[in-house]
């Protein structure tokens, strides 16, 4: 676990991602406190029964929406596009503040907190996208996603509990002032890692393109939507995540309610105490991301994922008999890891399972899926209410994920049991940049086709002016890279080499002479170009590397 912490303040070291991930605290505390701010004024004007349609009506654009504006993150920058989401949430969030503030009739305040909402679910997509431009290594992205679902748990604490002690104070429009200003905070350190990043290698995405016809631009654009869509039915797996997170999200709305019914009805508290009741779940998803860090190296996730989804929704079912404030507390906390763990799962099983070309897009429709899934289990707690009863509905709505993973579940955990050799290989593919923008699949058809080399001390793999026809991965072993017979560069495990033969077309550009007994993995010529031709991150990698070490080359020679 010396391990996983380690690199758990490696990532956090990065300036970038610190800044990054200080402006995804502020949104989440600004999407929490005004969520609980809201179902808080529309449970009081007239129970559960608005409070479930308000929650609807809420997140019902954010289905579309979603997967439409995130499609702009694989086209402009992710960082720039995530900045401006920003910006717009706080201006949203204040004047949604002041007309709650001024006494607003609701015909004003609901369709303000439907845009507020409708804009904080563009945010997240954007920043799941943008994190495996920002880290160095698989390991330095999970860790990367733990950071953020603590972050995001972090935020279903202090938004909730933040909101009860506003509320307190003066009522929603409090909370609503208040999240408006971390959202500016928010902004700001965005711009700051903007400016930041700018001195990043370029990632490869285009940043202005041609004027193109109208019906061309449409027809593009409606390309682009259908990117993510295909991505997500094409891999068994893939579509197996984005379900089981997409269905944590259908409990995460219920339990937005039930909050409210277990703290009022329930408990026998005020409003006050929706806040705190929803900041112990909160407390568990805190834990749970921390959890996390052990998933830190791990290639196989899929039983994990399975295992944490069903801790989430068996905690939320027990509640149902639950007997006094203490035990049901007991329950949300577990209920709470359960959906900490299951967020950080899925968050990396997808970066593993889509390329980056569609990143910001997969994300996008998991986002608007995730929203669409909350609104209906928000608006399903009253009808299900009036059926099952106040206690009940606890136990029908947990029950419901174990059900979906019995059903889908399998097709992931089956997806892990790969050869202990194939493992170490989607390692050391996952490892190098140039290949690490590549969707799960494709890395793994690589790894199903590597040939794997053992060459002695003293072994020319690869001659200077000789033709290329493959791409090696340095599985153990040291080699030395000569121009001109003057030594360049050693090369160790995880290194790579012999791209430039093939990327330009050209004769092989150095010499590679085994300086111990080494093991690689090759890569032929046609899966190569393939695998980068499809990916545009990849090829600038590729290309900025070849680049950087051609120039090398000359300069030392």
């Amino acid at each position: 676990m010396t391990g996983r912490f380690g690199v758990l303040a490696a990532v956090v070291r990065s300036t970038v991602l610190r800044r990054l991930e200080l402006a995804y605290l502020a949104f989440a505390f600004g999407e929490w406190s005004t969520w609980v701010a809201i179902i808080v004024y529309a449970y009081g004007r007239g129970g559960a029964a608005e409070a479930g349609i308000v929650v609807f009506i809420e997140l019902a654009p954010s289905v579309v929406l979603a997967p439409a504006v995130s499609a702009l993150g694989d086209r402009f920058p992710r960082d720039r596009v995530l900045l401006v989401t920003y910006a717009a949430q706080s201006a949203v969030m204040a004047a949604t503040a002041v007309a709650l503030a001024g006494g607003a009739a609701p015909v004003v305040v609901y369709p303000l907190a439907i845009v507020s909402a409708t804009l904080v679910s563009l945010s997240r997509p954007l920043h799941s996208a943008l994190m495996p431009e920002v880290v160095d290594s698989p390991d330095d992205l999970t860790a990367a996603n733990v950071v953020s679902g603590m972050v995001e748990s972090a935020g279903t604490l202090i938004g909730p509990l933040g909101a009860g002690l506003l509320i307190g104070l003066g009522g929603p429009a409090v909370v609503f002032a208040v999240a408006a200003t971390a959202d500016l905070l928010g902004c700001l350190a965005v711009v700051s890692a903007v400016r930041r990043r700018r001195a990043l290698p370029l990632t490869g995405r285009a940043t202005a393109e041609p004027a193109t016809p109208r019906p061309e631009r449409l027809r593009s654009a409606l390309a682009e939507l259908a990117g993510g869509i295909h991505a997500v039915l094409a891999d068994a797996r893939l579509r197996s995540v984005v379900l089981i997170a997409t269905w944590a999200t259908l409990l995460v709305g219920v339990m937005d309610v039930l909050y409210a019914v277990l703290a009022i009805d329930l408990l026998g508290l005020s409003g006050e105490g929706v806040g705190f009741v929803g900041a112990v779940g909160g407390f568990g998803a805190i834990v749970g991301s921390v959890a996390g860090l052990g998933l830190v190296g791990r290639e196989r996730l899929g039983a994990v994922l399975a295992a944490s989804a069903i801790l989430y929704g068996v905690s939320i079912a027990t509640i149902a008999v639950a007997s006094g404030p203490a035990l049901a507390a007991g329950l949300l906390v577990l209920a709470g890891i359960g959906l900490g763990l299951t967020y950080v799962g899925a968050q990396t099983l997808i970066h593993r399972l889509a390329g980056d070309d569609v990143m910001s897009r997969v994300f996008g429709l998991l986002q608007g899926l995730m929203m669409g899934a909350s609104a209906v289990g928000g608006l399903a707690v009253p009808i299900v209410i009036g059926l099952v009863g106040n206690r009940a509905v606890f136990a029908v709505a947990g029950l419901s994920l174990p059900i979906v993973l019995a059903l889908v579940g399998w097709t992931i955990i089956r997806g892990d049991r790969l050869d202990a050799d194939r493992v170490v290989e989607l390692r050391l593919l996952r490892a190098i940049p140039m290949l690490s923008p590549l969707s799960g699949p494709v890395l793994e058809r690589l790894a199903a086709g590597l040939a794997r080399t053992t060459v002695e001390a003293a072994t020319v793999v690869v001659r200077e002016g000789e033709t290329g026809e493959r791409f090696y991965v340095v599985a153990t072993g040291a080699l030395m890279v000569t121009v001109a017979g003057r030594p360049m560069r050693t090369l160790g495990p995880g290194d790579a080499f012999g791209e430039i033969a093939l990327l330009r077309d050209v004769p092989r550009t150095a010499t590679v002479t085994a300086l111990e007994d080494a093991v690689l993995l090759g890569i032929d010529r046609a899966p190569f170009l393939e695998a980068l031709g499809g990916q545009v991150r990849s090829r600038a990698i590729a290309t900025g590397l070849a680049d950087e070490r051609l120039a090398a080359d000359l300069a030392g020679s």
